[in-house]
């Protein structure tokens, strides 16, 4: 078998990021192996088919039917076939639910299922392994947050976060005794044209939210000139776009400088949330709408305000976390590879308004 023979696993192909990732792969010329499972009594090729952008011609891409936390009922030969073409897995399975529900199953789709997948292919041709994780898996904490921390004693403000701490330090665990190599990307808040799966909810939430602006700014002065969100005016706005954190994770995915390594996937000089909301109102013409701390509109909310606050339900907490993340040892690899960084400039966030002006989900 040659190297030309050596393909990147994707999982979560049908997702968010995973089938930006097949797409970016596919423009490469990579060979590609999607992972998926069937749901709803649609095959695992047809949803991968269906989720991704047509493919360039030529594109190599194979769908193996797999759950990931069932991989014990794979069919021997596809995984004969997996450990003889796998070079490079990334992992972007997963989904963000704050309840945990069920927790085994949801300790099966976290972290057994990206550790049994590691393990089912060690021994084969996988030499790199990247995991999708999150930069807010720092829990609770405000402040400076670097890369190569992981368990420092922090609160968590659901079992996600803690579940994908648990994966990340699992897979640590399992590089160790299989000798492959595991790279932690932890992206920050994920923003982008999104399909509407578990994985999209972030960006489509924040999607709603200026659709909801821009309904307000519609009825004049009248409406939008007190309006308050709830949040932290002075902290960074942690949302990065989708397309810098498939380039980024590319290029650690593979990088002889990144092995071995954490790396925070972010905007490295996030604006505050003041200037982002400040750009989305000027994009908008909305006038007067600030940011306040969320116990500053708690007693005298009005209807558009209420609508706010429950729209952004659990995701308000991270709005109130003034937490900055660094990113110093990400921007090495990537600057070396040739990867711009993110920017939240006007440009950027305009072109964010346009998306969720242009797409039809109405705000809840």
């Amino acid at each position: 078998m040659t190297d030309g023979d050596c393909a990147v696993l994707v999982t979560g192909a049908t997702g968010f990021i995973g089938r930006k990732m097949v797409c970016r792969l596919a423009a490469d010329g990579r060979r590609i192996v999607a992972l998926a499972r069937p749901l709803d009594g649609q095959p695992a090729e047809a949803r991968v088919r269906a989720a991704i952008d047509p493919l360039p011609p030529g594109a190599h891409l194979t769908v193996v039917a797999a759950d990931l936390a069932q991989l014990a009922a794979v069919a021997p030969a596809d995984l004969a076939w997996l450990r003889d073409t796998v070079v490079t897995v990334i992992h972007c399975a997963g989904n963000t639910w704050f309840v945990a529900g069920e927790r085994d199953a949801f300790l099966a789709s976290h972290v057994d299922g990206p550790v049994a997948l590691l393990e089912a292919l060690a021994g084969g041709r996988l030499r790199h392994f990247a995991h999708m994780s999150t930069a807010f898996v720092c829990g609770r904490r405000d402040g400076h947050v670097l890369e190569d921390e992981d368990d420092v004693g922090q609160r968590f403000h659901n079992p996600y976060e803690r579940a994908k701490l648990d994966a990340e330090m699992a897979l640590k665990r399992a590089a160790v005794a299989s000798g492959i190599d595991v790279r932690v990307l932890r992206p920050s808040i994920v923003v982008g044209e999104a399909p509407a799966t578990a994985g999209g909810v972030p960006s489509n939430l924040f999607f709603a939210v200026v659709r909801l602006l821009a309904r307000v700014a519609a009825l004049g002065t009248g409406a939008s000139r007190a309006l308050r969100l709830p949040g932290a005016p002075a902290a960074p706005f942690n949302a990065v776009p989708v397309e810098y954190v498939v380039d980024a994770a590319v290029a650690l995915a593979e990088g002889p400088e990144a092995a071995h390594g954490t790396f925070h996937v972010v905007t490295s000089e996030s604006p505050t949330q003041e200037a982002v909301l400040a750009m989305i109102s000027q994009a908008l013409g909305l006038e007067g709408a600030r940011i306040v701390e969320a116990q500053q509109m708690a007693d005298d909310a009005s209807p558009f305000e209420g609508r706010l606050a429950r729209m952004l339900g659990p995701y308000a907490e991270y709005l109130a976390q003034d937490v900055r993340f660094d990113d110093r040892r990400a921007r090495s690899v990537l600057d070396a590879a040739g990867v711009p960084r993110a920017t939240l400039d006007v440009d950027a966030v305009q072109r964010l308004v346009g998306l969720a002006l242009a797409g039809e989900t109405v705000a809840p």
